[in-house]
């Protein structure tokens, strides 16, 4: 199966599961924002809101002090890599741990091609 048919199939079974989806072709950074503010107007008072706000509210403190790169950079790289380990999570039943390993591999992965000079 091709790298595009099986996130077609992905974002097919995803949505079924109630998700909302896009595929590289039809996900804009404006696009996934928009999702994430639909979500949180439909479910204003859902109990991980505060916690999640709380949350998000140091994590980006944290990225933006130590990054060394803007927060909109930052807030996409998060978006893109979230939504892939989101629905890999999903789809696979992952457990927080292995997110995260997939998260920091590919985070050494990207600094080996920067020193590397590949993709610059």
């Amino acid at each position: 199966m091709t790298e595009k048919a099986t996130e077609e199939a992905m974002a097919r079974a995803l949505t079924e599961r109630g998700y909302r989806t896009m595929t590289s072709e039809t996900w804009s950074r404006q696009s996934a924002l928009d999702a994430l503010a639909e979500q949180r107007r439909r479910h204003p008072d859902h109990p991980r809101r505060r916690a999640l706000d709380q949350l998000a509210d140091v994590l980006a403190d944290r990225l933006v002090e130590h990054a060394g790169v803007t927060p909109e950079d930052i807030a996409t790289v998060l978006l893109i890599a979230g939504a892939t380990v989101g629905a890999l999570a999903v789809m696979h039943e992952l457990p927080g741990v292995i997110a995260s390993e997939i998260l920091q591999v590919t985070a050494a992965e990207l600094d080996r091609r920067g020193k590397a000079g590949e993709g610059t």
